[in-house]
């Protein structure tokens, strides 16, 4: 060891560049020891009773080194590696390093024996991640990782199955100088429980009858998947019902989220109209679902009645409309009711004038407080002239939830008694009072 540490030392301290013969000299009593230490290998070797395959690879060690370590052959040897060194070009050499992985997958449960029990089923070889990482003097370093869960499914859920959805694949691969690429390849779904309206519509209506047959939308966020169906408008004598659809998907989360289903009957940005004779209205009604629970519930409904007049130098109308609107959010949610009245009048078209009122209530659960709200506008247009005035306002009108009572901000005590000390708060309003 000491024989090796001398040689290290001695090819550190000659010149750069170097002459052959004095990296020779520099290592000549290193490799002197190395072959006497083969060749007492070589004795040992003949004279100790080895096995057969040990002895084998032994000699073919010794084969090797015996011709390098001659102290004819040194000098030789040492050019040699000289010669390969500076003929070593970088630039045409490529270094890759590879890892794979195929872990044994199970169902979700794990008790779970077929898919109508399992959330989560799979094949047992169905995931691969594989990792390969490149260094090259010519085209620098680079990497590519790719990762692929195939055959498998969702069963959401299975103590009350409301959809069955099948991949043939999910892929994500990563590569540098090139932008991410995902390949979703969907196999289908059924609609299941209270939901199997769906699938009753699915196999009642032609498939052209869908404004977007079924889909999928493939995003860095995630996967969504679903139906959305357009139905015909009916209309019996003075009543009408008008731009029904139905939307029911599923989303499926690449990361941090959970997995959710909804089901829309409507939208908010397209309700159901309701019409009976100078009546109507219209609403929504929205759900999704996750492992978890409730992810949201929206629902609304309208109704309004409107009367219009026409007297050639004046025309007017007026329209009434009530409503109530429900939104619950996870731990979260309101219910309000709101009332609106309109009117408008315009004379010869020179003069014209408009004013709404709006009145709101809305019960917060989570606060538990219940919640005033009311605003009117005007709107006047006088020739070229036109100006608006807008007045709005808001009240808490029951619920306390936390707010302090009047009895704790004047400092009596549960029991009822004054404390002694006042509060310094309750003291500077009641000494602004005193100096007025």
């Amino acid at each position: 060891m000491q024989q090796l540490e001398d040689a290290i030392d001695g090819l550190m301290a000659l010149d750069d560049p170097s002459d052959l013969p004095d990296v020779v000299a520099a290592v000549s009593d290193v490799l002197d020891a190395i072959g006497g230490l083969v060749r007492q290998l070589e004795t040992t070797i003949r004279e100790c009773p080895l096995p057969a395959a040990v002895k084998a690879e032994l000699e073919r060690l010794i084969n090797s080194l015996s011709p390098l370590l001659d102290a004819a052959e040194i000098v030789n040897t040492v050019e040699a590696i000289a010669d390969f060194v500076n003929g070593f070009d970088p630039a045409e050499q490529t270094v890759r390093a590879r890892f794979e992985w195929r872990p044994e997958l199970t169902n979700f449960p794990a008790d779970a024996t077929t898919e109508e029990d399992a959330l989560f089923f799979v094949k047992k070889d169905g995931f691969v991640l594989s990792v390969e990482a490149r260094a090259s003097g010519k085209d620098g370093i680079g990497f590519d990782a790719l990762t692929e869960l195939s055959d498998f499914g969702l069963n959401l859920f299975p103590s009350a199955s409301l959809l069955k959805m099948g991949f043939d694949r999910i892929a994500f691969r990563a590569s540098s100088g090139r932008k991410p690429e995902i390949d979703v390849v969907f196999t289908g779904m059924e609609w299941q429980g209270v939901l199997g309206l769906i699938e009753t519509l699915k196999e009642l209506v032609p498939f052209d009858g869908f404004s977007d047959p079924p889909y999928v939308d493939v995003s860095t966020e995630g996967v969504t998947a679903g139906f959305d169906l357009a139905l015909p408008s009916v209309a019996v004598g003075v009543f009408s019902l008008e731009n029904i659809s139905l939307d029911a998907a599923v989303r499926v989360p690449f990361l941090g989220e959970a997995v959710t289903v909804g089901f829309y009957f409507c939208t908010r940005e397209k309700p159901f109209r309701l019409t009976v004779m100078c009546i109507g209205g219209g609403g929504f009604v929205g759900l999704r679902l996750s492992p978890k629970g409730l992810v949201l519930l929206e629902a609304s409904l309208e109704a309004a009645a409107s009367l219009s007049i026409d007297l050639v130098v004046a025309s007017g109308s007026v329209s009434v409309s009530v409503g109530v609107y429900l939104r619950l959010e996870g731990e979260e949610g309101s219910l309000t009711g709101y009332f609106r009245i309109r009117g408008e009048v315009d004379v010869l078209g020179l003069i014209s004038a408009s004013i709404t009122l709006e009145l709101s209530l809305t019960y917060e659960f989570d606060t538990g407080k219940l919640v005033g709200r009311a605003s009117i506008s005007i709107e006047v247009e006088i020739l070229f002239l036109s100006f608006s005035v807008e007045v709005s306002c808001e009240r808490r009108l029951a619920g306390s939830n936390g707010d302090p009572t009047f009895a704790q901000i004047l400092g009596v005590a549960e029991d009822g008694t004054p404390v002694t000390t006042i509060p310094d708060a309750w003291s500077t309003y009641l000494s602004a009072f005193a100096e007025a």
